[in-house]
């Protein structure tokens, strides 16, 4: 049988969510695997045994966990022939929608084993970053750094709803700048999407496409709460893009300017403060797509 390493975040969720071993390493047996458990221990440890299986030249590593730990391991994967297998186990899982895989953890397996290798575009920042799905700076990146840990891993979205509460009933709403090639957008909010998937299953950045180099940018210049509130849930009923003040437009690149206190975000996780600029590359992690998915 081939070994197939899976990386595990023991943490995700606050450690409630730790994979069926024994039915997934029966169902991998089926198809001629082997799996291999390699824990995370700290932050970026992911990164490190995603490279180490790369340069062991294992044709594919999976991983358990969420999108950080997805975004993790796709920074040791970069330009590698190893090819990512997602099994989702965190808070939301975003990439899961974007590439069509289950959430069952068994049908995840299998039908990435049986579907196909594709070249999935990275995107990356001028920290030296790289995300697979979005960049964003708003009210979401602010919920994001402002939810007590505890929070999100006991109650994981709903804490993130809470604090969103919280930060809307403060009126903590960020305003910062956009620069792209068009111009400069005075915005409330600012999605850079690598792929369409935010959030959860919501088309935030319907025109971005996760398999070739490129970004769209879909920015709110309307400030306040009787602008942002009907944008967030706009979103989830995929009507952002016909509201007043909404602008969409593809990018290679994209700078993000303000108060070095306003937070952004990078593929679900809270990742630094302003200024950032986001730029499409040609970098490229394979990742395994079931039959029928994206």
């Amino acid at each position: 049988m081939k070994a197939l390493p899976c990386i595990v975040n023991p943490v995700s969720r606050g450690g409630r969510s730790l994979p069926p071993t024994e039915l997934l390493e029966q169902a991998a047996g089926e198809l001629g695997w082997r799996l291999e458990w390699w824990a995370t221990v700290a932050p970026g440890h992911a990164t490190e045994l995603a490279a180490k299986a790369a340069a062991d030249r294992h044709p594919v590593v999976g991983v358990w966990g969420g999108d950080g730990t997805y975004n993790e391991t796709a920074l040791g994967l970069l330009n590698a022939e190893t090819a990512l297998l997602i099994l989702p186990g965190g808070t939301t899982s975003v990439l899961a929608f974007e590439l069509g895989v289950p959430r069952d953890p068994v049908e995840a397996l299998r039908s990435q084993l049986l579907g196909e290798a594709r070249a999935m575009a990275a995107a990356r920042t001028d920290r030296g970053q790289v995300f697979l799905l979005m960049l964003s700076v708003g009210p979401d990146s602010v919920i994001l750094v402002n939810v007590p840990a505890r929070l999100k891993r006991r109650l994981g979205k709903v804490g993130i709803g809470v604090q969103a509460v919280v930060e809307f009933l403060r009126g903590n709403l960020p305003r910062f700048r956009v620069r792209l090639d068009g111009g400069e957008i005075d915005a409330s909010w600012c999605i850079v999407g690598n792929a369409r998937c935010y959030g959860g299953p919501f088309h935030a950045t319907p025109g971005a496409d996760p398999f070739s180099p490129g970004l769209e940018v879909v920015t709110l210049n309307r400030h306040g709460r009787l602008a942002v509130v009907p944008f967030f849930f706009a979103i989830g009923r995929g009507t952002h893009l016909a509201r007043r003040g909404v602008a969409r437009q593809p990018a290679r690149a994209v700078a993000l300017e303000g108060p070095e206190t306003v937070p952004y975000q990078l593929d679900g996780d809270p990742a630094g403060y302003l200024p950032v600029r986001a730029v499409a590359t040609d970098d490229t992690v394979r990742v395994l797509v079931p039959t029928g998915g994206r």
